[in-house]
C-alpha cells in the first residue's frame, strides 16, 4: 500500500543540513517552520536561509508540496500544538502516512518538544551533523558531507486515552458553568462533583450493567463508577484537584491538567 510521507523541519542557519534528507528521501509534502519569538516581538533571523532552501527544493523536487507556517521557538505548548495539528491533519487524509521530523536544525525548544511529540503520536525523528562543523565561519555550521541518525528514544507513559477525553468534558463543564456571569477572576473555576458525576452518566462516560430502580442505590452505583476514573485522574495523574468539603465538594482541573489540555487540543 502507498505511504505517504511528510517531513516536519525548523528553520535555522543551516543549508544542506536541513535539504540533505529531504532531497536523499523525498516526502510528498514539506513542512517548513520559520521562528517567531512572540515575548520580545523578534522575527526569523535566518530568512535568507529559508528562501535558499526552498530553491532548492523547489528546484530539485518540483512535486513536492511545501507548507510554510510561523511558531515560537520558545514556546513547549505552542510548539506540540502546531506539531500536533500537522499529525492531525495528515493522518485524516491517510492514516498510514509516515511523519519525519528534523531535531537538528531550530531551537533546543523545538527539538524537545518533537521528541515528545514523536514518543505522544508514533512519528519518527532525525538528526543530521556534518563531518565539518564551523560554528566561528560565514554561511551554515555544518558543512561537508551530511550524516543522518535516528537516535533511540525512551517511551513515555501516554495517558489513556479517556481520561483525556473526560478531562477535557470537565473542562466544558467548568467553561459552561461560568459563561455569561460575573466572576471574580482571582478565584479558581470548579464544578461540583455531585454535577459531574450525573453529567458523565448522561454523557455516556459512566456506563452501569443495571440500571437500579432503587434511587438511593443508582446514585450511588454513578457515584462508584464516576470515582474510579476521577481518583485516577486526581491521584495517579494529578490532573485535577478535588476539594476537602464534607458536602458539595468541588473539582478544579489544575495547571497539570491546563497543560495536558493544550497538548491534546488537537489530537483528542
Amino acid at each position: 500500500m502507498f505511504s505517504k510521507q511528510i517531513h516536519i523541519v525548523f528553520n535555522s542557519n543551516e543549508e544542506s543540513r536541513i535539504t540533505f534528507p529531504i532531497l536523499e528521501h523525498s516526502p510528498n509534502t514539506l513542512y517548513y517552520f520559520t521562528a517567531v519569538i512572540r515575548d520580545t516581538g523578534q522575527k526569523d533571523e535566518n530568512l535568507s536561509f529559508y528562501e535558499k532552501n526552498i530553491h532548492i527544493l523547489r528546484k530539485k523536487i518540483p512535486q513536492l508540496e511545501i507548507i510554510n507556517r510561523e511558531v515560537d521557538y520558545t514556546n513547549y505548548i505552542e510548539i506540540i500544538q502546531e506539531i500536533s495539528k500537522i499529525i492531525d491533519e495528515e493522518r485524516k487524509k491517510n492514516n498510514n502516512c509516515k511523519i519525519y521530523i528534523n531535531i537538528s536544525s531550530g531551537s533546543k525548544m523545538t527539538a524537545v518538544a518533537s521528541i515528545e511529540a514523536s514518543k505522544l503520536w508514533n512519528c519518527e525523528v532525525y538528526y543530521v551533523y556534518s563531518t565539518l562543523y564551523d560554528p566561528s565561519g560565514d554561511g551554515p555550521q555544518h558543512k561537508g558531507d551530511m550524516i543522518i541518525k535516528t537516535p533511540i528514544t525512551f517511551p513515555i507513559k501516554k495517558p489513556d486515552e479517556i481520561y483525556i477525553k473526560i478531562l477535557k468534558f470537565i473542562s466544558q463543564l467548568i467553561e459552561k458553568r461560568y459563561k455569561n456571569k460575573d466572576y471574580n477572576e482571582t478565584l479558581s473555576k470548579f464544578i461540583y462533583k455531585k454535577t459531574l458525576i450525573q453529567e458523565l452518566y448522561e454523557a455516556g462516560y459512566v456506563r452501569l450493567e443495571t440500571k437500579n430502580k432503587d434511587p438511593r442505590k443508582l446514585k450511588s452505583s454513578k457515584y462508584m463508577k464516576s470515582n474510579k476514573y476521577l481518583k485516577v485522574l486526581e491521584r495517579e495523574l494529578n490532573y485535577i484537584d478535588v476539594s476537602d468539603d464534607r458536602r458539595n465538594k468541588k473539582i478544579y482541573i489544575n495547571e497539570i491538567g491546563k497543560e495536558i489540555l493544550k497538548i491534546f487540543k488537537y489530537k483528542i
